[in-house]
């Protein structure tokens, strides 16, 4: 009896996965396991973590497991996310839960500077799918938003424009509206078109006042045999 009430939540998570079959058959299923934390403690990692799961469902590209279910079928089958640092470990917490794609990464902080690593990979082959790295300096609030950001570049979707605001990032499309075009090449054409234009009309003015003005050549001398005949006369 035990043994079955031990199964319980499994038995819960893959009834509410199958359920998905309609409209969101597209989307794989993932879990996120607790980031370790370096240079914070292990409670800031969790609630950090916490934050990249929420955005993670925000993006609407992932079916989440949430923490807290997760957490009771990990207490009950005795697995601890703490000691869970291996990609192996991972995959098989993955495997328990019936999922596509695992998270896992890191927090780290060095002065006022934040790093982040974030890793998405499958569950059956084990092979990683997505990385993403950020450094960030500046307050916690600022961290917040860099892990948003980071949960929607790890599904492959570009963030929200008001989102990208708020960390100060131009959405890509002004990026390109604002870079300068080339300049030289068109300038260089009609320079040349108009050298083109003035050297043809001054070849055509030349030929023209050739044709009128020039005086036409004088007779050719006369041989020495024409002029002895002449003054013998």
């Amino acid at each position: 009896m035990k043994r079955i009430y031990r199964l319980l939540p499994i038995f819960f998570v893959s009834f509410i996965l199958a359920q998905v079959n309609d409209g969101s058959q597209a989307k794989p299923t993932a879990a996120v396991l607790d980031f370790e934390g370096s240079g914070i403690t292990t409670q800031e990692a969790q609630v950090l973590t916490s934050r990249l799961g929420s955005e993670l469902v925000q993006t609407n590209a992932l079916i989440m497991v949430e923490r807290s279910q997760m957490s009771e079928i990990m207490d009950e089958q005795g697995f601890q996310q703490a000691g869970c640092t291996s990609a192996e470990c991972a995959a098989e917490i993955g495997a328990l839960l019936g999922v596509q794609k695992m998270i896992t990464g890191s927090f780290g902080k060095i002065g006022n500077s934040y790093t982040i690593e974030a890793r998405m990979f499958t569950v059956e082959s084990g092979k990683t799918e997505k990385t993403v790295s950020k450094t960030y300096k500046g307050e916690v609030d600022g961290l917040l938003t860099q892990i948003q950001i980071v949960a929607w570049e790890l599904v492959g979707i570009q963030p929200p424009a008001d989102l990208l605001a708020s960390a100060g990032i131009a959405p890509p499309e002004e990026v390109a509206e604002a870079k300068p075009k080339k300049k030289g090449g068109g300038k260089f054409l009609r320079n040349t078109a108009i050298l083109l234009l003035l050297a043809g009309g001054g070849y055509y003015a030349y030929m023209m006042m050739g044709e009128e003005d020039l005086p036409m050549p004088p007779d050719p001398p006369l041989s020495g045999e024409s002029m002895m005949i002449g003054s013998g006369k």
